[in-house]
């Protein structure tokens, strides 16, 4: 027996929009390779106009304009391979570092100053962090990754969803109650909320940050007696997120950079980062070095 389908149940454009790429569209949009690539669309689209293949032509251009409005770029590793181009270009640089309206937010916040983690001040390599943690029980090696254990993470994220539903206020009182080397913290609220550090308030952390790092802090307090590595592990456990630890968004794959600026030299990647598109917060950057 059919069934009529209620309005609200026919979406001609949702299969399209499985292929959004939030890395690469909205305020992380890269200009100049969007044009790039709706001007290749367009080529095509004319060269199939002029062999007589007007239907082929009229998809080609249908599909071309919204493969780039939904993930930013057609061509295929264009983010990886345009940063090189431009850094070799004879175009001025500065045509690839328009600034968005988060970049405009995000340049008002740093007149504070934002920090990437609790364990800013911490002196510990990473390679000293992981093997404690190791040896500790938090973390175990499958193959050639790292996961936390099953009762380390199944705690971190029943302690990160209590953290997640404190109030900002609440939240700024348990981070000074609960971390010696925190003497104030205040919330402070702009385009995004941030819990912001320091006796003069002028250091700012994100919400999702804090919630993480102060959860896993928490957790590490049954494992370890060292201070200085409870701070850095809770730094560490960032990197095994998947989703945003306030607003319960699927974390995307970002880089550090914007596509088409900032790149360092043709000896050095960016870093890897994990952001949170619907708070537009990074979650953890991945730092790469040089290759």
């Amino acid at each position: 027996m059919s069934r009529e389908l209620a309005p609200e149940e026919f979406d001609p454009m949702g299969g399209l929009e499985t292929l959004s790429d939030e890395s690469y569209t909205g305020a992380n949009r890269c200009w100049p390779c969007t044009v790039l690539n709706l001007g290749l669309v367009g080529l095509l689209a004319l060269f199939l106009r002029a062999r007589k293949r007007s239907l082929l032509s009229l998809l080609v251009a249908v599909v071309g304009v919204a493969v780039v409005y939904l993930r930013g770029y057609l061509v295929p590793y264009t983010p990886e391979f345009a940063p090189r181009l431009v850094a070799i270009s004879p175009v001025p640089n500065e045509w690839f570092h328009g600034e968005s309206a988060h970049d405009a937010a995000t340049q008002e916040v740093m007149a504070h100053e934002e920090r990437d983690s609790l364990a800013e001040d911490v002196d510990l390599d990473g390679e000293t962090i992981l093997r404690e943690l190791s040896a500790a029980g938090v973390i175990e090696l499958e193959g050639e990754q790292l996961f936390l254990t099953t009762a380390v993470d199944t705690a971190w994220h029943e302690q990160m969803d209590e953290l997640a539903n404190s109030s900002l206020d609440a939240l700024a009182a348990a981070l000074q109650a609960s971390l010696p080397g925190v003497d104030d913290a205040e919330p402070y609220v702009d385009d995004a909320e941030w819990i912001a550090l320091g006796t003069d308030h002028k250091q700012l952390l994100p919400r999702p940050v804090v919630v993480a790092e102060l959860a896993a802090y928490e957790v590490l307090g049954e494992r370890l007696d060292d201070e200085r590595l409870r701070v850095a592990g809770a730094e560490a456990f960032r990197m095994f997120l998947h989703r945003c630890p306030v607003c319960d968004s699927d974390l995307v794959e970002s880089s550090s950079v914007s596509c088409c600026g900032g790149h360092l030299g043709p000896r050095q990647d960016p870093d890897e980062t994990l952001v949170c598109p619907t708070c537009e917060q990074r979650l953890y950057t991945f730092n790469m070095g040089d290759n």
